[in-house]
């Protein structure tokens, strides 16, 4: 360690750390390079939402009056919106994780080289990994095909609808790379929270990107869940099986915003807890000390500690108010109660008529 970094009194680096650094010598994550090589911002994913609508377009004849039906225009809205958007935030969620950590800078105690691999390391992750996350999500996406519509059986003579099985796949694959990318750098600031930052109980502020890290993944979780509805476009009414996508976006949406805020969440109940002790030893001395009326000799200081004890037994244990996460957690919400209300209206209005 540099004498620098001693006199700015960072520390050696932790163990857990240590492996999560190492995606610094990684591949860049192929959405973040493929967005680095088109610097238009949004052309990658217009690109493949205008692809995929062309294919289903050509697919189902769409030069021919009435070939469009409703519930084919629907299903290719929702992939290509979704593939797009996917596309897009895949690299701009973790380049964004970037600039918090910059933020972030000044309330770390490990040194700088440390700092700029874990930096690199939120856009990089092994090609090996890549490639295996994708072939898990591909085959959970053919069971999602098997489980719905006529199963890869009845594809051979529809060219839509395998079209519309290839988008399933696609996005299933992308979900789960993207998924695991945004796990791991969650993983990476939960660390940081948990031995590398400097945790003050009455100055949260300072620490607020972590809650940005963990919030900005339900942007994309947001997106594909508003996009749901599309899918119910002049379909017959609302089945199980359909529930597959939202069910499993809505868990990866949790587990991206809860494990980055796990570690600075125990790091401030311990800080605050070592805080409030220090003060009931200042208050219980200036108890003891009394003039010759038994009064505190020095009430205002007393008067003070019992102040400050009272805000610190109110900081909140998190760099983001209960207000915040609730917002967070209605944004969630509105897509799924949009969609399910939906589907729940066309199957009460079906029994009813």
């Amino acid at each position: 360690m540099s004498a620098a970094s001693k006199k700015r009194g960072k520390n050696p680096a932790p163990d857990s750390l240590i492996p999560l650094a190492a995606r610094a010598e990684a591949a860049v994550f192929w959405p973040v390079w493929l967005r680095q090589r088109l610097a238009v911002p949004g052309l990658v994913g217009a690109m493949v939402a205008a692809m995929f609508l062309l294919a289903v377009w050509v697919a189902a004849g769409g030069w021919r009056a009435g070939a469009l039906r409703t519930e084919i225009v629907g299903e290719a809205l929702f992939f290509a919106l979704s593939l797009g958007l996917i596309m897009e935030l895949a690299a701009l969620i973790p380049r964004s994780a970037q600039d918090d950590l910059e933020v972030l800078a000044r309330e770390l105690t490990i040194d700088d080289a440390l700092r700029k691999r874990l930096h690199a390391a939120l856009v990089r992750y092994p090609a090996g990994d890549v490639a295996v996350n994708a072939g898990i999500g591909a085959a959970l996406g053919a069971v999602h095909v098997a489980l719905t519509g006529p199963g890869w059986s009845g594809l051979t003579a529809d060219p839509v609808a395998a079209l519309l099985a290839i988008g399933t796949v696609a996005l299933w694959a992308m979900m789960v790379q993207t998924g695991s990318l945004l796990v791991e750098n969650a993983r990476l600031f939960a660390s940081l929270g948990r031995t590398a930052v400097r945790v003050e109980v009455l100055a949260p502020d300072r620490l607020r990107p972590f809650a940005t890290v963990a919030l900005r993944p339900m942007l994309l979780v947001m997106v594909l869940l508003a996009a749901y509805p599309l899918m119910l476009l002049g379909s017959d009414g609302f089945g199980a099986t359909a529930a597959i996508g939202p069910v499993a976006t809505t868990l990866l949406a949790l587990a991206a915003v809860w494990v980055p805020l796990r570690g600075l969440a125990g790091r401030i109940r311990e800080a605050r807890a070592l805080r409030l002790c220090q003060l009931d030893a200042a208050i219980a001395a200036g108890l003891q000390t009394a003039d010759a009326q038994g009064a505190p000799a020095d009430p205002q200081r007393l008067e003070a500690l019992f102040a400050l004890r009272a805000r610190v037994r109110a900081a909140p244990s998190l760099p983001i108010g209960l207000g915040g996460i609730g917002r967070g957690v209605a944004y969630l919400a509105l897509p799924v109660a949009t969609w399910g209300g939906k589907g729940f209206a066309e199957a009460l209005l079906n029994r009813l008529f």
